[in-house]
Formats: C-alpha cells, sequence, structure tokens
C-alpha cells in the first residue's frame, strides 16, 4: 500500500526538530541536512521507474517539507517585543486581560492563565501581550472563560529549577506562551472588568462548572476528584497520595482526558448510533441507506459530540490533539478508507503539527502517538490468520477459542504499549511500572465499559436536569470506589514502580530506531536505520543512562530548590549524604518529589547513607519527607529540636525506623570516605540563650584532605558572633551562607574566621525577602571570595578531583545559543554544545 504522505511527515517533522536545534548546533544541522539530500539523490528509483535515476520528486518534498518545518517552528518560536515576560521584573504592578480559558481549582488556590492585555505601572500604561499564569490562594474566588479582570501583584518570570538533567518546567510553559507569573492573595484583589472570548465558549464552560459543581455535592473523597478528572479534567483537587497510587499502579492516563477518554467517547457515540441505526424499521433503514449506509451516517453524528465533549472537559491541547485524531479516524469511515490505520495516523500528527508545530515537544503528544504506533504495528504484525478477529476460522472453532485470541491479542497491544512508552515515561518521571502490564488489561476495560459510560450519562443527566447533586450518584460512589480498590490493589505490588535514571534525548532515540528497524528489517531503510543505532548505543557516550564519577572523587551540589537549602554530598567511597531537602514552593508542588529524588536518582543513587535535618523549618525540611519515603536510608542527623514545620517528617522517620541521630557541638567527630565531619553547632544546652528557631541548625565542617566545607544552615548573627568568639577551627575553602544570605547573617567576626575562597548562596529567583542581600554579598566579595547564587547561577556543583577543585554550575553546563555576529566565536560555541551532549 502506498503512503505518500509519510516522507511527507517525517520530513516536517525533522524540520521541526532541525529548528529547535538550529540555535545550539547550526553547522551540525547543515552538515546533517546536506547529507541527507544528498543520500536522497544518490538513491535509486526503486519500483516503476529505472534503476539508477534520482527520485527528483520525493526529494523534492521532502526539501520543502522540512523547510516549512524549519521555518513555521522558527516563526512560531518568536517571542514578540511586547510580550509582558519583558516586564517581570518582580515588581509589583496593575495587569489587566481576560481569561482564555477555564480557570483550574484547587483546595487552596485558584489557577488561570491569562491573556495579557494591558499593565500599569506607576502612571504608565502599556499595550502586552502574551500569556499570563494566575495564582489566586483564595479558593472562593469565581472566575470564568471570558472574564476580563484586573489585578495587582508582583509580576515574575517562570524559571523553574536549575538542575542538571532535571524537568525543564519553565521551557515546557513557554511553549504554550507562558513565560510570566503573578500571586494574588486574596479575590477582593481581583476585580472585574468585562466579558470577552466567545459567547458559545463562555456557555459550555458554564456548564462544565455546573457538572463539576453538582460532582462535588453528590461525591466525596477519592470519588470526586476521580470522576471530576475523568469525566471534565478537573485535576486541581486530585491529592498527591491518589496520584501516587494510579502511577504506582501504572494507569495515571486513566486520570487525564487524552486519548483513551476521548477514544472511549468515540467509540461509544459511534456504536450507540450505529447500533440504534441498525435496528430501525428495515423500511427506514432502506430508505436511509440509499443516501448513507449506517456506519457512515455514525461517524457523521459523533463529529458533533465529540467536539462538544472536548469543549465541556475544558478544551485542553492534549484534549483537542485527540480530537484531531478521532476526527481524521472518522473522515477515513467516511470516505472508506478505515482499513489504513497508519495513514489514519500519519494524517492526524500532520494536521496537530500544523496546528502548533510546539505539540512536539510536549509530553502527552509524545506518549500518546507512540502508544498508537506501536498498537497499530503489534496489529499488522500479529493481527493476521493467528490472530484475525471474527474470521470463518474462529466463527467455526467456538467461542472459547475465539475469546482466548482476542485476550491474547489485548495483552498484545498493552505490552506494545507499555514497553514503547517506557523510554519517554522514564525520561520525564524516572520510573518504570512494570505492574500496568497487568493492571491495564483490568482496569481498562472496566473503566471504558463501566466507569466512564455511567459517569458520562450520569452528568449529563445532572447538565440536562439542571440538578444540584448528581444524578445516581450512590452508583456513581459504588463504581469509582471498585475502581479505587482495584489501583489500591495493583499499587501495593512488590517494587510496583522501578525509578530510573532520565535517559538521555539521544538514547530514546536510537532505542526507538532499533525498535522500528527490527519490524521492518525486510526494507532497505531499516537496515540502514538498524546499523546506525546500534552504532550509537555502543559509540556514544551520550547514550549512557548513569552519569558515573570515579572512584576518589568529591563531588558536592547545592541544589536549587528555589527559597530554602538542599545540598548533596557525593563521598569518595560512593557513601551520599543528604543536607535538608528544601520545600514551601506551593501547597501543591513537593520539592522532594519534583527536584531532590529526580537528581538523586539522576546519579544513580538507591540509598542515602546520612540525611542531615539542620532545623525544623518547611523551607529545609519539607522535601525530605518524600526522599525519605522513597529511598534507603541509613541515618538521620537532627538537631533534637521538634515544630510543627518537622512533624510529618519526624512520623515518617519513625515508622520507616531510622535510627536518629541528636546532633551538637560536643557530638564527636566522625570519619565518611576518607572526609571528616566535625560540628560547630548547636550548643547542647540551650537553656535560658533566648536562641532562636535558625540559630540552633546544625553547623558543621567536613574536611576531605586539603579542602574544606562549612554548612552552616540557617543560623544568624547571635549564632555567628558566638562561634567566631569561641575560637577553634573555622578555616573553610567553600562555606554554604547563613540563611540565604538574609542581611541578619552577615557578622564581619565570623566571614572572617571563616575566609573562603568560594561562597555559595542559596536563594530563590525574585523572592519575596529580596535575598542574597547586597550587604551579604559585599561582605562575601571583600574577603576575596568567588559568589554563587543558585537564583542566578542554578545548581553549583563543587568537586575534588585529582587534587584540583573545580566549579559548575548549572548554567556552564546548559547549552548556549550561537551568536553569528563573530564566527569564530560561534564554532567555539557549538563545539562546547556538542561536548556537552555526547557525555562530558
Amino acid at each position: 500500500m502506498q503512503r505518500p504522505l509519510i516522507p511527507l511527515v517525517v520530513s516536517y517533522i525533522y524540520g521541526i526538530v532541525a529548528a529547535e536545534l538550529f540555535r545550539y548546533f547550526p553547522v551540525m544541522v547543515v552538515l546533517v541536512s546536506i547529507a541527507i539530500s544528498l543520500t536522497l539523490t544518490l538513491s535509486p528509483k526503486g519500483r516503476g521507474g529505472r534503476e539508477g535515476r534520482p527520485q527528483w520528486s520525493l526529494l523534492s518534498i521532502v526539501i520543502i517539507a522540512a523547510i516549512t518545518g524549519f521555518f513555521y517552528m522558527l516563526y512560531d518560536s518568536r517571542v514578540p517585543q511586547d510580550d509582558i515576560s519583558f516586564y517581570a521584573t518582580g515588581e509589583k504592578m496593575t495587569i489587566i486581560g481576560m481569561l482564555d480559558e477555564p480557570a483550574k481549582y484547587a483546595s487552596q488556590k485558584v489557577v488561570a492563565h491569562l491573556r495579557a492585555m494591558k499593565i500599569i505601572k506607576g502612571e504608565r500604561e502599556l499595550d502586552v501581550s502574551g500569556r499570563v499564569r494566575v495564582s489566586i490562594y483564595d479558593p472562593e474566588v469565581v472566575l470564568s472563560y471570558g472574564d476580563i479582570i484586573k489585578l495587582t501583584g508582583r509580576l515574575k518570570r517562570i524559571r523553574g529549577f536549575k538542575n542538571p538533567g532535571l524537568f525543564d518546567y519553565a521551557r515546557y510553559i513557554a511553549r504554550e506562551g507562558i513565560r510570566a507569573s503573578v500571586g494574588v492573595g486574596k479575590k477582593e484583589n481581583i476585580s472585574k472588568a468585562g466579558t470577552g472570548g466567545s459567547h458559545l465558549l463562555r456557555r459550555i464552560y458554564r456548564w462544565r462548572e455546573e457538572i463539576r459543581l453538582a460532582i462535588v455535592r453528590g461525591l466525596s473523597g477519592p470519588s470526586s476528584t476521580i470522576l471530576q478528572a475523568m469525566v471534565i479534567g478537573a485535576t486541581g483537587d486530585l491529592t498527591p497520595e491518589v496520584r501516587d497510587k494510579f502511577t504506582a499502579a501504572g494507569i495515571t492516563h486513566i486520570l487525564s482526558i487524552s486519548g483513551s477518554h476521548l477514544g472511549f467517547v468515540t467509540f461509544l457515540a459511534f456504536f450507540i448510533i450505529r447500533y440504534t441505526l441498525v435496528y430501525l424499521p428495515c423500511r427506514i433503514l432502506l430508505k436511509l441507506s440509499l443516501y448513507m449506509i449506517p456506519s457512515k451516517m455514525a461517524a457523521l453524528s459523533t463529529f458533533p459530540l465529540i467536539i462538544f465533549y472536548t469543549l465541556i472537559s475544558g478544551g485542553e491541547i492534549a484534549t483537542v490533539r485527540s480530537l484531531i485524531m478521532a476526527v481524521v479516524y472518522l473522515t477515513a469511515i467516511l470516505i472508506e478508507r478505515e482499513d489504513d490505520a497508519i495513514n489514519t495516523l500519519v494524517v492526524a500528527v500532520l494536521l496537530v503539527l500544523l496546528w502548533n508545530p510546539q505539540a512536539l515537544f510536549d509530553i502527552s503528544f509524545q506518549l500518546s502517538y507512540t502508544a498508537v504506533l506501536s498498537m497499530i504495528i503489534v496489529t499488522n504484525r500479529f493481527d493476521g490468520d493467528k490472530f484475525q478477529i471474527c474470521s470463518q476460522k474462529e466463527e467455526e472453532s467456538g467461542w472459547g477459542k475465539r475469546y482466548w485470541k482476542r485476550f491474547i491479542f489485548f495483552v498484545l497491544l498493552t505490552l506494545g504499549a507499555t514497553i514503547s512508552t517506557a523510554p519517554i515515561v522514564a525520561h520525564y518521571y524516572n520510573q518504570f511500572t512494570w505492574v500496568g502490564l497487568i493492571s491495564n488489561l483490568v482496569i481498562v476495560p472496566f473503566v471504558g465499559f463501566a466507569v466512564l459510560p455511567v459517569g458520562l450519562f450520569t452528568c449529563l443527566l445532572a447538565l440536562i436536569s439542571h440538578a444540584q447533586v448528581i444524578p445516581l450518584a450512590w452508583l456513581n460512589d459504588l463504581l469509582l470506589s471498585g475502581l479505587y480498590r482495584l489501583v489500591e490493589f495493583f499499587a501495593q505490588f512488590p517494587l510496583s514502580v522501578i525509578y530510573l535514571p532520565s535517559p538521555r534525548p539521544l538514547l530514546i532515540f536510537s532505542i526507538g530506531l532499533f525498535s522500528l528497524s527490527l519490524f521492518f528489517l525486510r526494507a532497505r531503510w531499516a537496515k540502514i536505520s538498524l546499523c546506525l543505532s546500534i552504532s550509537l548505543l555502543i559509540l556514544s557516550p551520550g547514550c549512557n543512562p548513569l552519569i558515573k564519577d570515579k572512584k576518589g572523587v568529591m563531588r558536592i551540589t547545592f541544589l536549587d530548590v528555589g527559597q530554602g537549602d538542599s545540598a548533596l554530598i557525593e563521598f569518595p567511597d560512593k557513601r551520599v549524604m543528604l543536607i535538608d531537602g528544601g520545600g514551601t514552593f506551593s501547597e501543591t508542588f513537593d520539592m522532594g518529589r519534583s527536584v531532590v529524588a529526580p537528581y538523586l536518582w539522576n546519579r544513580g543513587i538507591r540509598k542515602v547513607d546520612f540525611v542531615v535535618s539542620t532545623h525544623p523549618q518547611l523551607d529545609h525540611v519539607e522535601g525530605l519527607i518524600y526522599t525519605v519515603d522513597k529511598f534507603t536510608i541509613g541515618e538521620v542527623w537532627t538537631s533534637g529540636r521538634r515544630g510543627a514545620a518537622a512533624r510529618a517528617f519526624d512520623s515518617m522517620v519513625q515508622e520507616r525506623g531510622i535510627r536518629e541521630v541528636i546532633i551538637h557541638r560536643d557530638t564527636g567527630e566522625r570519619r565518611i570516605g576518607g572526609c571528616r565531619v566535625n560540628f560547630v553547632s548547636p550548643p547542647e544546652d540551650i537553656k535560658g540563650n533566648g536562641y532562636n528557631i535558625n540559630d540552633l541548625s546544625i553547623v558543621m565542617r567536613l574536611i576531605c584532605e586539603d579542602v574544606t566545607f562549612l554548612f552552616t544552615g540557617d543560623i544568624e548573627s547571635k549564632m555567628m558572633r558566638e562561634i567566631a568568639a569561641r575560637g577553634g577551627p573555622l578555616e573553610s575553602t567553600v562555606i554554604k551562607v547563613p540563611h540565604h544570605g538574609a542581611r541578619g547573617s552577615v557578622e564581619e567576626s565570623f566571614i572572617s574566621a571563616v575566609k573562603p575562597g568560594i561562597a555559595v548562596i542559596s536563594a530563590g529567583y525574585q523572592n519575596l525577602y529580596h535575598h542574597p542581600s547586597p550587604e551579604t554579598i559585599t561582605a562575601y566579595e571583600r574577603i576575596g571570595a568567588a559568589v554563587y547564587r543558585t537564583d542566578i547561577d542554578g545548581a553549583v556543583i563543587v568537586e575534588r578531583k585529582d587534587g584540583r577543585l573545580r566549579v559548575r554550575t548549572y548554567e556552564d553546563m546548559a547549552l548556549k545559543k550561537v551568536e553569528f555576529e563573530n564566527l569564530r566565536t560561534g564554532f567555539t560555541t557549538e563545539l562546547s554544545n556538542l561536548q556537552k551532549i555526547w557525555g562530558d
């Protein structure tokens, strides 16, 4: 079967990828493009033509498609000069804009995306463009699509956390045009200035809110949050516990309206309509068949239903992509081409990427289309005589054998989808959920044929009847409770989730190319691709998922955890110490889950020998809770102080039976991996001294041969003076500057005693406290220390290797854009970028 769209779409995708890489590797992109063009030019025409003649028509299509994708991506990636992000300096200002999608409600806050129109700074009023993420910390605020609102807050650029190898949230959300954020404390700080947008969408989204409130009033607990997520795409109330269980069971896709949900809705609508038409009275059916057969009428009737469902579920980008796929499939039925699933998939991919080329780099796009492609390949390879459904032989063999074959075929589909998406899941989430191979066989049919149909039907009834409470709430609760019990059952399997280092993109590409080549090995292109993928897997250090240091290397990473502290020490003997874990970014964001643990997994760390909680404050201890839960822990060191902020951490340590060591300045020296740990503070007896919780932080000095590190927690000037006055060895090569560089932690006598050559300040980007203070930076620069800041430099990595000390930052390791003003500098930058991705 001829599929002329495949080379066109592949070339278009290549153009998009080339545009993304061009800013970092312009010479390499040009050379690779020339090499591909020459290969196609010199290749024979093959069947249907004379051997040896170039495929000029194919070459022309490929080049035009690639150039189109390249320049379209460059155009789509541009940032307008009036984009609101250019004004996101952390200053307070008034913003006027329109909500361009429904607000997302959580238990403690509401998140809305605002299409900016104007900003007011002082007496200046400026027209702006772009989108803004608005967080309102008042769940009682009522916002709807199309509302034009006016609010005042501190406008900040979305930055994310800059740690090597971790998910770049700022870049991800920028692909949706959102580059700035603002927080609002109370609903009284927001005023409505008008209404805009589509009248039809406003009505549909009002219906959506009616359904959400009917669910909330009729159901509670996990049943309510799961149904909201599955039917209308409202995920704000999903708790971390529910998400974790669905993840551990390997069915987290059930909680998002994407390919599977829209596929169920399309299937149900099509099947019900077609079944109804087929069983109409013969006279009516014959008359209708003169114009259109039942399957085509069902396909045509399904269009408005799935479009309506896409809109009422929130119109998320992932859902719209799934809608395009469904529309293409239904169109294939109308034009009688439904037997060619590959062409259907290719057309859907092309339409999605023509609509939004940025979608290629979206997680849900990659997962959805990879899973669909794998299922198509499985179907084509195995749904032959052996697995043919509804064939004449099966009809004669009896129902038992027939349904057994269907079950085996379903297992193969599940296996193919799970294995094909595993590298992508591992890349973004550092995990592989093997139990999903089993759970999907049970839960997906249960959801598709029971939970989802009942939920959709009752929600539709609630909308039509304007019911305050969802009808048949007891039935929904029964089904959803059963679903949740199934999820809990599979989530309890031993090692249901295996945590992995995040595979690099080059490794994922090589594995995908290798797997695809094996399925089509008879084709010439597949043999070439197989050789290329094997070469990459063997020769490229960039395909190594584990980052390994040679034995004897001392490595300390000061992680970027925002307005908090966290430092990872990797000793020469491979033992590991984690000092604090950051926290308090927001009530819905877990620093341990999203930053600390993924960084440890990427380093190949499974056991943390020593966890140090310097003092019980959220910005230090909150991220340790998840880490202690997911890793094997040797010992926990604390100051012995208890507080509400550390209650959950203390409980976790007790539940897991981890040995807790109380640290004070008289605690004896510890030797770890050839290094010595001495404790400087806190004092054992603190009665009557009036210390605050910051001054009681653990302060310890780490001596590794000729290099010394001083970790200071959040001590302030009072404790700093006391430590300096007490005397004793304090001089250190590297200091973790106390209390995020606050003005209250500047003490000249202490700084002079330490005499650091390197000062590392852990602070949040554009933080409310204006840390670090200018006085702090001046004090350390005055004594000649090199100052590094996580809010500017990202993570700071200090390595001692072969007797030499090396300091690198996230910004040092990040790819740099190649500037074309100076060719020599441009070539140097590109070579540096190549070295970084090749496995520096």
